[in-house]
């Protein structure tokens, strides 16, 4: 029943854009409804209305990470359900898992084509967990590693109740031969609990700054000092013991819900949208 009422809702905005004269290429970000400069690009976008993640353009793991510990990510905790990606955390323990790795399991999904620029946006309801929700962007390799996370948040914490209203978004810039990190972050407060709801995040990544929104309002904006090479797209979930702590011995995991991600590139000859 969710994925036939997605659909009508998906058919009722093609055909408004239709009948002004667009096809679905022509769909705006919801902050850029006035701009005509920006590209719906279908072939990285995903309504997840299919019955199993599109590999295509996704990994259902993280290729070259495994979690942070203790928690470690598994391929079974992703799956697709009514029309939805779900990430799962878990208290469980694995058997045979790598040393370190103990109590919880998680989830991670990452995008096959790297991207760079662009507007991207997901509709989301955060994990009821301390195991957190997160949304964010990297190009790691061993001389650098540049990041921006759109948002991570911490759905549960029966030790400090503020994480639960608090949307971090942060931007990392490390060069690793020269000991050099660059680390700040915006830690936004809502008069919600975060994982009660669905929220739609937003960020618009242009050459010359980065903008973070949330339900179509933006909470940060900084100049684009040092994020120019292409990155890919992440969702997933981990354990932050030495940050907000692990789950209370209540708090047994729970699920990240994706309804939809899309993206939009640039129109501007001086960008690139995109590389493979």
């Amino acid at each position: 029943m969710r994925i036939i009422i997605k659909f009508a809702i998906i058919a009722c905005v093609l055909f408004t854009a239709c009948v002004n004269g667009q096809n679905s290429e022509g769909f705006k970000p919801t902050t850029e409804k006035n701009s005509d400069n920006w590209k719906y690009e279908p072939s990285i976008s995903d309504e997840f209305d299919d019955a199993e993640l599109d590999t295509a353009k996704w990994y259902n793991i993280n290729p070259t990470w495994i979690g942070r510990a203790p928690s470690l990510f598994r391929a079974s905790n992703v799956t697709v359900e009514d029309g939805m990606l779900v990430l799962t955390g878990k208290r469980e323990d694995v058997a045979d898992a790598p040393e370190g790795y103990h109590t919880f399991t998680s989830a991670a999904v990452q995008g096959k084509r790297k991207v760079l620029y662009g507007y991207f946006e997901i509709k989301c309801k955060p994990m009821d967990s301390a195991l957190s929700s997160a949304f964010w962007l990297y190009t790691p390799d061993s001389v650098k590693q540049e990041e921006i996370d759109i948002f991570e948040i911490c759905g549960r914490n029966d030790v400090d109740k503020e994480y639960e209203h608090t949307y971090f978004a942060t931007t990392h810039y490390i060069i690793h031969k020269k000991d050099l990190k660059i680390s700040d972050h915006v830690a936004h407060k809502t008069d919600y609990k975060l994982a009660n709801r669905f929220i739609v995040a937003g960020l618009k990544w242009t050459r010359e700054e980065i903008i973070w929104y949330l339900d179509g309002k933006e909470i940060r904006r900084r100049k684009n000092d040092f994020w120019h090479s292409p990155e890919t797209i992440n969702f997933d979930s981990e354990a932050f013991p030495s940050w907000w702590g692990l789950p209370s011995e209540k708090d047994n995991g729970g699920r990240f819900e994706i309804e939809y991600f899309r993206y939009w590139s640039q129109i501007k000859e001086s960008d690139i949208s995109y590389k493979n």
